[in-house]
């Protein structure tokens, strides 16, 4: 509203020369006017950004805070004192996000970002939460007994077992050792999931505008662990626009001139009107 005010100052400055019981706003006014549309004009981008119904995912939080706060932070002019009071209000409203392990592996494991707008520190917090997260999703397959080789050689010397101690007592501690359980196949694990997750990340980043998911439909064979933790994360709505857009086209549906419908009907309409 003040931006239209503002693009229509002459016709406003017209209409009130022959108004003489409203005043017209001086010149200094008009230039605070147009000051807080600049200073407001990056809001109006995140609500745009954030209000469409195929891109606003949990992933793209940290992208945009970030962008708002490094714009408000770095433009001069004008209302640097309104600026500052909106880069606090966002400190305090999100906390620091940087710590939020969801949001860090939701944007890790989104292709439009990635860890591209993360310094040093965040981005190896965000690949070992993220491959943390791949531990969590990953089947750890079980292990199946050898076959048994045991002859009857075997079975007679089971069945007297060797004296301990003696010039065996090495050996025996030895393969006590040997036979015990081993981390090994964990820790080869993770390092799996460690190289799928960087060669995932050595993809170059797809456009903005594009689905993550869309790729990922494309792409999931190749980067299987990866893909379960981004169907986890990546389904989750960063705003509560799309769940209210839904009521709003619940409420054209079912009207006081359509009130008997069933439910399963109106959920049939309401779903053809938001995918038709």
């Amino acid at each position: 509203m003040l931006e239209r005010l503002v693009e229509q100052r002459d016709a406003v400055t017209l209409v009130l020369a022959s108004v003489t019981s409203v005043k017209n706003l001086s010149a200094t006014q008009w230039a605070t006017a147009v000051d807080m549309v600049e200073a407001l004009r990056p809001f109006l981008d995140v609500t745009e950004s954030m209000s469409t119904a195929r891109s606003p995912t949990l992933s793209m939080i940290i992208p945009v805070l970030d962008g708002l706060i490094d714009m408000l932070t770095n433009t001069t002019g004008g209302l640097d004192v309104l600026r500052r009071v909106f880069v606090d209000g966002i400190r305090e409203r999100f906390g620091d996000y940087m710590h939020d392990t969801e949001l860090l592996v939701a944007t890790t494991v989104d292709a439009r970002f990635k860890c591209i707008a993360f310094t040093d520190d965040v981005r190896s917090r965000a690949k070992d939460a993220t491959v943390d997260m791949m531990d969590r999703n990953t089947t750890i397959p079980t292990p199946t007994a050898p076959a048994s080789t045991s002859t009857a050689a075997d079975a007679a010397a089971a069945a007297t077992p060797p004296r301990a101690g003696g010039i065996w007592a090495k050996f025996d501690r030895s393969r006590a050792v040997a036979n015990a359980p081993s981390d090994t196949p964990d820790v080869h694990r993770r390092d799996s999931l460690c190289r799928e997750l960087d060669s995932y990340l050595q993809q170059p980043a797809i456009d903005r505008a594009a689905c993550p998911l869309e790729w990922w439909s494309q792409n999931k064979l190749n980067f299987p662990n990866v893909a379960r933790v981004a169907r986890d994360l990546l389904c989750v709505p960063a705003t509560s626009v799309p769940s209210e857009r839904l009521f709003s086209k619940a409420g054209d549906v079912v009207t006081k001139k359509r009130n008997s419908l069933k439910p399963g009907k109106a959920e049939k309409i309401i779903f053809l009107m938001e995918n038709l």
